[in-house]
């Protein structure tokens, strides 16, 4: 009786134990821009739980290789995450895709790819710079290309006229083109970048997985309900009742999320190509992307 009462007590413990962590508030880092949106849902609750985003990769490239981050869960360039994970310096585990590309071609005329002038492009040697690489040929392409710290610098340089044709990401690009017709530039969509490269790389999604959730070792099961939440609504709230997502922005603050306006986040969200995917069911899209990186993708990438 008394051993049967101590495995009773070991199991309530136990229990309890995880009961607690599972309650533990979660902190979460995001890029800003379209990671950022796929938050919308779980930020405006009202929890304990922590979120934090910030511009550029370099706070969320060293969260990622930290053995005591404090983040249960990073949204990341896909190929920054699985790059860490492959050279055994990460924590964290690839769980889910959750944006697949939001990239475009623009020119004030509808044959400016083919005419003399200037291709504004940005983020040379990442993600973006790889899918445009292999979506178009860079080498049959008329203008000269320039290329520019960030997607602000490239807008910058389209209604400055210092370029022609540029590449720009949802939801800057319709920002963009705002922009350029009040200043009497006509700006025109060329290409979408996500067709152009499924059928270069002949994937079974179109677009690329771009940003993904990464979950910290140990944070699986804590982290279960709000992953949940988040796909739920970008896969079917924020289709279902757009203008949802307006009313969200607006309660969290755009600047604070790192895009122009809630009404262009609304309207740009399909283009944007914010979707939730386990990274199970997208493996074959992983694999094709990574590859052009040199970054070998595997099982042990994936979070259980």
């Amino acid at each position: 009786m008394r051993y049967l009462k101590t495995l009773l007590l070991a199991a309530l413990v136990l229990a309890g134990c995880s009961s607690t962590k599972e309650n533990e508030p979660i902190q979460v880092l995001s890029p800003t821009g379209a990671p950022a949106l796929s938050l919308l849902d779980v930020v405006s609750e009202e929890s304990e739980n922590t979120f934090d985003f910030v511009t550029g990769s370099e706070v969320v490239s060293a969260e990622l290789v930290k053995e005591d981050s404090e983040y249960d869960v990073i949204l990341a360039p896909v190929n920054l995450g699985a790059k860490m994970i492959q050279a055994g310096k990460s924590e964290y585990r690839l769980k889910a895709v959750i944006t697949w590309g939001n990239l475009y071609l623009v020119g004030t005329s509808e044959n400016a790819l083919t005419e003399e002038g200037t291709f504004a492009s940005f983020g040379e040697g990442s993600v973006v710079d790889f899918v445009l690489r292999k979506a178009i040929d860079m080498e049959g392409l008329v203008p000269s290309v320039q290329m520019y710290s960030s997607a602000v610098d490239v807008q910058a340089a389209l209604l400055s006229k210092k370029a022609n044709c540029g590449m720009l990401a949802e939801p800057a690009l319709t920002a963009t083109i705002k922009k350029a017709k009040e200043q009497n530039i006509e700006l025109h969509v060329l290409l979408n970048l996500q067709k152009a490269y499924q059928e270069k790389m002949e994937t079974e999604t179109e677009g690329f997985p771009q940003a993904a959730i990464f979950v910290k070792k140990g944070s699986e099961d804590k982290v279960e309900d709000l992953l949940k939440k988040i796909e739920t609504f970008v896969n079917e709230t924020a289709l279902q009742n757009p203008d949802q997502i307006e009313t969200l922005v607006d309660q969290i603050g755009a600047d604070r999320l790192g895009v122009p306006s809630a009404a262009l986040s609304k309207a740009t969200w399909q283009k944007q190509n914010i979707h939730y995917t386990d990274a199970a069911q997208c493996k074959n899209d992983l694999s094709v992307l990574l590859s052009l990186m040199n970054i070998e993708f595997s099982d042990e990438m994936l979070s259980k």
